[in-house]
This record gives C-alpha cells, structure tokens and sequence, in this order.
C-alpha cells in the first residue's frame, strides 16, 4: 500500500475511532439522566411516533415501554455497526473483529447499566444489557451485508 494511502486510512480510523467513543459517551450520558427526564424525553418519541403513525393510516398505539425497549435496541445497533466499522477500516478482518467489538460494545452495555443505578429513580437491568447486546449483533449483521453489498457492486 502507498505512503499517501495508508496515512488517509489511519486518518479515516482515528475520525471513526473517535466517532465510536463520542457515541458511547452519548450513550452514558443518557443515563445518567433521572427517570423523570429520561420519562419526558421517550413520551415526547412515543408521541411524535403515534402522531406520525396516524397521520400515515397506521394505528398510533405505542407505548413507553415499546419505545424505552426500542430506543435500547436501536442505540446499541448503530453502536454494534459503528464499531465494527471501526475495526474493519483498521484491519479489513469482519469476522476476526466480531470478538473484540462484541466485547467492547458488551462491556459499553454493562458500563451503561452500572451508570444508571446512580441515577435519580433508574435502576440497572440485566434484560436490557441482553437487548443491548442483540442491537449490536444486528447493527454488525448489518454491517457485514452492507459492505457485502458493497464488495458486489465493486465487482
């Protein structure tokens, strides 16, 4: 590999590096917010998302537990994807990496469940550190079809 290109991929993984950690600080930031902010912020998703349903025909019947449940879900898939993003533009190994970034993003699940037991009317649960982990094996599924994908066309 060239000079130039090598330094252009070290620059584009320590922009992705970076990106992944202010992820996970995002993530930890949003528990230590109180129950009865973190209340306020999904009934205000759960009510845009029952508005936009409505609007579209669709019955508007979520709930804040479905939301809550989800949100868990959806944050730690672009999680799962961003990290193995990350390691792929490091080494261009998909599966060899699944072990250290289902690890780190595990270990961001626990950490993140641990904040929340210091949070004003939160508690920490071990069935949401398991829904977290699934988000991040699909974000990774996701990741490795889309660069699938990506491979096919560039053939």
């Amino acid at each position: 590999m060239k000079k130039t290109n090598l330094k252009k991929q070290n620059i584009i993984f320590i922009l992705m590096l970076a990106l992944t950690a202010a992820y996970i600080i995002f993530i930890w930031i949003h528990s230590t917010m109180s129950a009865e902010v973190s209340s306020t912020e999904s009934g205000n998703v759960m009510n845009f998302l029952n508005d936009f349903f409505i609007m579209i025909g669709l019955p508007g019947n979520l709930t804040d537990h479905i939301v809550r449940k989800s949100a868990h879900f959806c944050e730690f898939a672009l999680l799962g994807f961003l990290t193995l993003w990350t390691a792929y533009i490091n080494n261009k190994r998909v599966i060899k990496n699944l072990l250290s970034v289902g690890f780190v993003c595990l270990a961001t699940a626990v950490v993140d469940e641990y904040i929340q037991i210091y949070s004003v009317g939160r508690s920490a649960e071990v069935t949401d550190i398991a829904l977290d982990f699934f988000g991040v094996c699909a974000g990774a599924l996701f990741f490795i079809a889309v660069s699938a994908v990506i491979k096919l066309f560039k053939k």
